[in-house]
């Protein structure tokens, strides 16, 4: 008998160091709880008309689709001159995993040509150019300008903040092409289904 518990003892023990281990390798705190009903912050901003307009048609696409994903919209704020900056410490809910980062850049494509605009990463590690991620996508095109930030939002050493600042060829077409801030959408997937 006493062969018995210490060798559920130790079993418990491994599990243990292995969900310390996972733990500690994931990116995020999932700790949010998905209760229906919970009390809204004071500091909640609304969202812009163009997160709103692109949350409607994305949710639209995923019943159609009959998709089962968790997609989160949000909105950018302010960093340095020009940029518009998201926190990477992204809230999921228990049992998620993140699938994709999208930066969405909602322009007017009749002013503003396309084909020009790029949008540079600020950090003190990662200078990237990012180009327009054209592949298919769950988000409608009416959403606006795709970028891929999926590795700069799941990276190890990632900062605080993810910041951005829109590169076009002329600058000035831009600032009457943008229609709203430019907004981030995560999209999540359930990983410990069994």
């Amino acid at each position: 008998m006493a062969y018995v518990s210490s060798f559920w003892l130790q079993w418990g023990m491994v599990c243990s160091v292995f969900a310390l281990v996972f733990a500690q390798d994931s990116l995020w705190d999932c700790s949010d709880r998905d209760d229906i009903l919970r009390d809204v912050p004071a500091e909640v901003n609304t969202p812009s008309d163009c997160t709103l307009d692109c949350t409607a048609r994305t949710y639209r696409a995923v019943l159609e689709l009959q998709n089962r994903l968790t997609i989160r919209f949000t909105d950018s704020h302010a960093g340095d001159l020009e940029e518009y900056c998201w926190s990477t410490r992204i809230k999921c809910s228990p049992g998620q995993r993140l699938q994709s980062a999208f930066i969405l850049l909602p322009v007017d494509l009749s002013v503003v040509d396309r084909e020009t605009l790029r949008l540079q990463i600020n950090s003190e590690t990662n200078g990237a150019t990012l180009h327009q991620h054209t592949e298919y996508s769950l988000f409608p095109s009416e959403c606006g300008l795709r970028f891929d930030v999926t590795e700069h939002i799941a990276a190890k050493e990632r900062q605080a903040n993810l910041c951005v600042k829109i590169i076009a060829q002329e600058q000035s077409t831009l600032g009457r092409g943008l229609m709203c801030p430019p907004f981030l959408v995560t999209t999540w997937e359930k990983w410990n289904q069994g």
